[in-house]
């Protein structure tokens, strides 16, 4: 019997690109991966890799400028690309929970008010509260359901926000940079507990990050440089050996090489 989890997200040489200053510029080419269910996937790459735009296509944010993106459904997969604008809001809101490195809470609502929304706007009814009361729990919010984002740390609006991505049960998280905006302590508090909620519910997670050390707890590992997917690796027991991440960083350094 066969431990391969089953597929949830496929790309299909999925590429972008735009037209700055008359002429064409690509910013992700041509990338194929697949991702299965319940698994924690690192991105890693420097500051434009070309991370955030492919976060931003798998989530339908986004248009690429060819291939394709397929989520798994129930028991059938959707083509995310070939929806129109307003499929792809309504699909997101059912299965892809999102969390950025700015927290992006809304300052006129209330932490409670911020968690419940999404569940809000799919079902048109107060009946996530309840439901938000109960990750604001979780996340060690309790007493703060009626206090406004301006009140709260950094590491705070961060565990709200993760909450918020969780509240509709999505079968897919994606995280770009959620640690990048906090000092490195309330990061790891942040990052542990993003884990442990994810896993707890068996929910894939896709994070987008330059930390290497964050790649050790991944089951796999995605090198982006230059809008390619260069290597990939899959970490022993939880476990990243540093000769492999040295020998990955040397291989997206010689096709960067050989493309310039």
């Amino acid at each position: 019997m066969s431990d391969t989890p089953p597929l949830l997200v496929r790309l299909d040489a999925l590429s972008k690109s735009y037209y700055e200053a008359g002429q064409e510029k690509c910013v992700l080419e041509a990338v194929d991966c697949s991702i299965g269910a319940g698994q924690f996937i690192c991105l890693l790459g420097k500051s434009g890799s070309g991370k955030s735009t492919l976060l931003n296509l798998i989530s339908g944010i986004d248009r690429p400028s060819g291939g394709g993106v397929h989520i798994r459904e129930g028991g059938s997969e959707v083509e995310l690309t070939a929806l129109n604008e307003h499929q792809r809001t309504l699909f997101r809101r059912r299965n892809i929970g999102i969390i950025f490195q700015f927290f992006n809470l809304i300052p006129t609502l209330t932490v409670l008010e911020n968690v419940a929304l999404p569940v809000e706007l799919a079902d048109g009814d107060r009946k996530g509260h309840r439901r938000a009361e109960d990750l604001l729990d979780r996340v060690g919010l309790g007493d703060r359901l009626d206090s406004f984002p301006d009140r709260l740390s950094g590491g705070e609006q961060q565990r709200v926000a993760i909450a918020r991505a969780l509240i509709h049960d999505p079968v897919l998280l994606l995280a770009d940079e959620p640690t990048g905006n906090l000092d490195e302590g309330t990061g790891d508090a942040v990052l542990d507990m993003l884990l442990e909620l994810s896993r707890d519910a068996g929910k894939t997670l896709i994070m987008a990050t330059h930390e290497e050390d964050i790649a050790s707890l991944a089951d796999a590992v995605y090198f982006l440089e230059r809008g390619q997917l260069v290597s990939h690796y899959a970490p022993a027991a939880n476990e990243v050996n540093e000769a492999d991440v040295v020998q990955a960083q040397g291989r997206a350094e010689n096709s960067a090489a050989v493309q310039r």
